[in-house]
């Protein structure tokens, strides 16, 4: 698949699924988060829609940034490149063996679509210092990006990391 002049960096992410393991580094290290080591704590805390539990809704944040590079994609004429992007990283052929160890299969659909977001994040802003690319930081050293601490865009991402 071809991305113009982003190839290689939208290559980055789907070599990611191709070749890595969730949950597989041994030392998280990325600077300005919380980390969560509890997964039970971090899955309810990631669907909360209770404004007493947490302070901003992840999935709005995630929707507000995600509309974002969806109204470039559209305006860079690059529907295809995404339907291509959504079509391989919805076939789970395209993943390594275990990409997502089963006792996490619960968060398969989210690590899904955020991971298509930084591609496609990628595919029209290229490697700029944005929310989808910290996001894919994230999941590169070894950690499930499922929160964020403060009102956005005032903040920290929260992490779990096993």
């Amino acid at each position: 698949m071809k991305f113009g002049e982003n190839t290689q960096l939208v290559e980055e992410v789907m070599d990611f699924i191709r070749n890595d393991k969730m949950f597989n580094k041994n030392n998280f290290h990325v600077n300005n988060l919380e980390v969560i080591n509890d997964f039970n704590e971090a899955q309810n805390l990631a669907w909360s829609q209770d404004s007493s539990e947490v302070d901003t809704v992840w999935e709005y944040v995630k929707s507000q940034e995600a509309e974002s590079i969806v109204e470039k994609v559209y305006d860079l004429d690059l529907v295809t490149q995404q339907d291509d992007l959504y079509d391989f990283f919805s076939d789970h052929d395209n993943y390594s063996n275990d990409f997502l160890p089963f006792d996490y299969i619960d968060i398969n659909e989210e690590v899904e679509g955020d991971l298509t977001m930084c591609a496609l994040n990628r595919l029209v802003n290229g490697k700029t210092d944005n929310f989808y690319e910290k996001i894919f930081e994230v999941y590169k050293q070894g950690g499930w990006p499922y929160g964020w601490k403060g009102t956005y865009p005032i903040g920290e991402i929260i992490v779990y990391v096993p």
